[in-house]
């Protein structure tokens, strides 16, 4: 068995009520699942949730999508951003029977004409490419113009709602959707809604209830994105008004230094730097931020958050 932090960002954002001592709660079946997927770069299903009656304590069973590994998930309220992950490999699960070669050629069609279209999409979007730079006198760190780009369409965080993006049909996993009309009570953050931009390769969204009264999800705002970015696997759907392949150099030199210590972490050979640039909220403690972390000095997360 070996333990993770993970850090649910949904959950994780207190969102002004940290200092109230408001009750740890248990996370969804649905945040544990990306957690997991996340973790080990595969689609999983979940088979059991047990959630203990005081709330204290769960446990997930997740079995991926080609049955050759189970993941038993547990989780503590007295290390609530931290998981334990025990898992067990079924390898004769691997073993394909006519039937599931079928269902991997036209897996493999659908890959195609999905593949022609994100090329398309990725001319369209070139403007705002991985290696694109913002307009003239622009900044990568703009917390006036939060802006990210979906098939070259400009969405911007604090004003672009989760409708909007769902109308516009952006690739959301299907199953996130469902519950696109659930009520979010006030002053909470959903849990993530996550876009499919390749094979095992999402980003996820965010969205904010900062009134008074609970609303539907799909009407609330899009506040926040994630992406952890592989420019092995990146197709060009998702961009941002700086570039992907930007170094830490880059940054300082566009934005200046961030307002906010540069963290440094080495082990060995891997190395991480995180640079957070942050503005103050006038309703919530945790206020805006772009925080990029650069792993062996490329760009591996971005996290852009937007509070009123």
């Amino acid at each position: 068995m070996r333990k993770i932090l993970a850090v649910i960002l949904g959950l994780s954002m207190l969102l002004g009520i940290a200092s109230c001592g408001k009750k740890v709660e248990v996370p969804s079946k649905r945040d544990v699942k990306a957690v997991v997927e996340e973790e080990y770069d595969m689609e999983f299903k979940c088979e059991s949730q047990d959630i203990a009656d005081d709330e204290k304590s769960a446990e997930w069973v997740f079995l991926s999508e080609d049955g050759s590994l189970e993941v038993t998930v547990t989780w503590s309220a007295k290390d609530p951003e931290s998981f334990e992950f025990d898992e067990e490999e079924h390898p004769e699960a691997t073993e394909t029977e006519p039937s599931v070669e079928t269902e991997t050629e036209t897996s493999e069609t659908e890959t195609d004409a999905t593949t022609t279209t994100t090329s398309a999409a990725s001319s369209e979007s070139s403007a705002n490419g991985s290696s694109a730079a913002p307009a003239a006198g622009g900044t990568y760190v703009n917390f006036d113009e939060m802006n990210f780009y979906i098939n070259g369409k400009k969405y911007t965080l604090g004003k672009t709602t989760l409708q909007e993006m769902i109308d516009d049909g952006v690739p959301f996993k299907a199953a996130d959707l469902e519950d696109a009309g659930n009520n979010l009570k006030a002053n909470y953050q959903s849990s993530g809604f996550r876009i499919e931009l390749g094979e095992y390769y999402t980003a996820q969204v965010y969205v904010l209830n900062y009134s008074d009264e609970g609303k539907p999800m799909n009407e609330c705002v899009v506040n926040e994105i994630y992406l952890p970015y592989s420019a092995d696997k990146d197709t060009g759907i998702l961009t941002f008004d700086f570039p992907l392949n930007m170094t830490a150099d880059d940054l300082v030199a566009n934005s200046g230094m961030p307002n906010n210590d540069i963290h440094h972490y080495e082990d060995g050979d891997y190395t991480s730097d995180t640079y957070k640039y942050t503005a103050e909220s006038e309703i919530y403690i945790s206020g805006s931020r772009y925080q990029f972390e650069f792993v062996r000095g490329e760009l591996e997360y971005i996290y852009i958050t937007w509070m009123p």
